[in-house]
């Protein structure tokens, strides 16, 4: 029984699966590294038994989420995904559509708001409060997606960077960067 699949929208989702998937067995298989190299370290520090040891249950993790990759590049590959998208000529074809632009985009943004943003501004002492790194990444991703007016996007943002960094400082009691 051939379960190979026409469709080009599920072909393309069996092409992300397979890379998900390899992508995913990478990782599993580097924290499964770490895992049993911190149970090491924490027997020769602590005298720890392996399975007590705090790596163990990142091991158990790790052996679970490289057997659920496998599945997954398994069953992408049955529906007949390969990773002949990735080769450059068709790489470019697929980063001209509108919803991978997209989430590069979000991605920068995210990039920025995390790294270029969070406390100080980077090769430099200026300290950026948290309200107004979140007030920039919000009015950054409305305006590029044309949510709505410049001043209505500044107004939610204004809003809501404010209540966010209020509720967290003075009603949960949690301090933010």
């Amino acid at each position: 029984m051939n379960n190979e699949i026409k469709d080009p929208g599920k072909i393309r989702a069996a092409e992300r699966d397979l890379l998900f998937g390899i992508v995913v067995l990478i990782l599993s298989i580097a924290l499964v590294i770490y895992a049993h190299l911190l149970n090491l370290s924490a027997i020769e520090i602590a005298s720890a038994r392996y399975f007590t040891a705090p790596g163990f249950l990142l091991l158990i993790l790790g052996i679970g989420l490289i057997a659920m990759a496998i599945e997954l590049i398994r069953v992408s590959r049955r529906k007949g995904a390969t990773l002949h998208w990735l080769l450059p000529k068709n790489l470019s074809r697929r980063f001209r559509e509108d919803r991978t632009s997209q989430t590069i985009i979000v991605f920068v943004y995210l990039f920025m708001y995390m790294i270029g943003l969070w406390e100080n501004i980077p090769f430099t002492n200026i300290r950026i409060p948290f309200w107004l790194n979140t007030l920039i990444f919000m009015y950054a991703i409305m305006f590029t997606f044309k949510v709505s007016r410049p001043r209505t996007i500044l107004i939610i943002g204004l809003v809501t960077s404010f209540a966010i960094d209020f509720a967290f400082r003075s009603l949960i009691g949690v301090p933010l960067p």
